[in-house]
């Protein structure tokens, strides 16, 4: 068996190794997770054969193969198990000389700041950011094509409010419930949008005298257009209680979702294509969405926020990203689950500068228009990291292995993750840019 690449040390639950790529005798290249054991039954004592974060993986390696047969995975598949202790037992004189010679390989990028220098290894890695900003930029120029601007930019958004391992679902539902179905069922558009109105406005009545039948009050206007916002967003997900087989006791705001969706005729998709295990309360589906309503109700549409591509300040640019939870959502998760401790932002600053620098720019690169494009490159180029990505953490500690650091923006973490993406995981090590 070849390993062509070891994958990356898992953190938290799930496979020990994820992304790797091996070879069996055939040649076949698999690509997937590996796990790992002291012996073979701890699989199914671990009960990984009844989750499904195990599903991908390819290798069960082990010390001690007490089981004698392929592992069984929850998906009705099988990964091969390499048992190490024989081998172990054969060569262990070899072994130890070897462990007990010094390092005799490590990664290029390890010397890379030794050979490049700071300013060489920071130029290569933003020459691979704006590479991979270009990218970004091409696919959101042929989505717009596709389905136009405002589409575009909202399905982006709830991509990018994917945490977890659910961006597809997410990028599924703004599908399935197209902006200019969202945008009508709410009412964007249609006249007082409820949001921004003159100081002293206390209703509609009081806006527009001519309205006719009582004074509703502009704080009604907006809960109602909450509640059909996150009810439309939740049902068409296929997340809400009812959608899902709960039949408890349920809080007076979750009955109010399930009545204004059960009132429209709109098709859902199925609960089990979300990853709803393994997630953290603050990042799970069901808050999310409700943190895309609350964006989407402050920016009035998505096409918007290719406004914020024209910002003098990156605050000013990140600043109307950022989304608080109110309600409901200030103490709950889920639809159903109990009131516990939760952050107070919906989507906080990371979460915008990721938005920002995944959606909003690429998207006003895209526009076609000379001075937005040019600003949006501008801004890209001067924004900070929005936080440390897991996959990229070992292209950091190995690039500050000899004591040297460079600072990391957003247009070198963009460029670490291409060089990931291109090469660290592609068998490419020694001919990458930091080689």
């Amino acid at each position: 068996m070849t390993v062509i690449y070891q994958g990356r040390e898992g953190r938290g639950a799930g496979p020990d190794f994820s992304g790797a790529v091996i070879a069996g005798p055939s040649s076949l290249t698999l690509r997937g997770d590996i796990e790992l054991h002291v012996r073979a039954s701890s699989f199914r004592a671990h009960g990984h054969d009844r989750d499904r974060a195990y599903n991908n993986v390819i290798l069960h390696v082990v010390f001690e193969d007490d089981v004698g047969a392929d592992t069984p995975l929850f998906g009705g598949g099988s990964a091969p198990v390499v048992a190490l202790a024989p081998w172990v037992s054969a060569r262990a004189g070899e072994l130890e000389r070897w462990l007990a010679q010094p390092l005799l390989w490590r990664e290029p990028c390890h010397d890379a700041l030794v050979r490049m220098g700071a300013a060489g290894v920071a130029a290569s890695l933003e020459v691979e950011g704006d590479r991979r900003f270009a990218e970004k930029t091409e696919r959101m120029q042929a989505r717009i094509g596709e389905a136009g601007v405002d589409q575009a930019l909202y399905e982006g958004l709830l991509e990018a409010l994917g945490y977890g391992g659910n961006a597809g679902a997410m990028l599924a539902l703004a599908r399935i419930l197209p902006w200019s179905v969202l945008a009508a069922g709410v009412g964007v558009g249609g006249g007082d949008e409820g949001l921004v109105v003159p100081p002293g406005t206390r209703s509609l009545r009081h806006l527009e005298p001519s309205l006719p039948g009582p004074a509703v009050p502009l704080s009604h206007v907006r809960e109602s257009r909450e509640i059909r916002g996150v009810a439309m967003l939740l049902g068409s997900a296929g997340l809400l209680p009812s959608q899902r087989g709960h039949d408890g006791p349920l809080d007076t705001y979750v009955q109010d979702l399930e009545r204004e969706f059960g009132q429209r005729s709109l098709p859902s998709l199925s609960p089990s294509l979300w990853k709803l295990w393994g997630v953290r309360p603050e990042n799970t589906p069901a808050r999310r969405i409700a943190g895309a309503a609350a964006l989407l109700r402050s920016l009035f549409l998505p096409g918007a926020i290719g406004q914020l591509a024209a910002a003098r300040t990156v605050n000013e640019a990140i600043s109307p990203l950022i989304a608080r939870a109110s309600g409901y959502w200030l103490r709950h998760y889920d639809v159903y689950a109990g009131p516990c401790r939760l952050p107070p932002a919906f989507i906080g600053r990371s979460r915008a500068l990721e938005i920002l620098t995944n959606v909003v720019l690429p998207a006003a690169a895209a526009s076609g228009d000379i001075g937005l494009s040019s600003r949006a490159q501008t801004l890209f180029a001067a924004l900070p990291r929005p936080a440390s990505y897991g996959q990229t953490r070992f292209i950091e500690a190995a690039l500050a292995s000899k004591g040297i650091r460079i600072p990391i923006n957003a247009r070198r973490a963009q460029g670490m993750l291409a060089l990931n993406r291109d090469w660290c995981t592609q068998g490419g090590c020694g001919r990458c840019p930091l080689s």
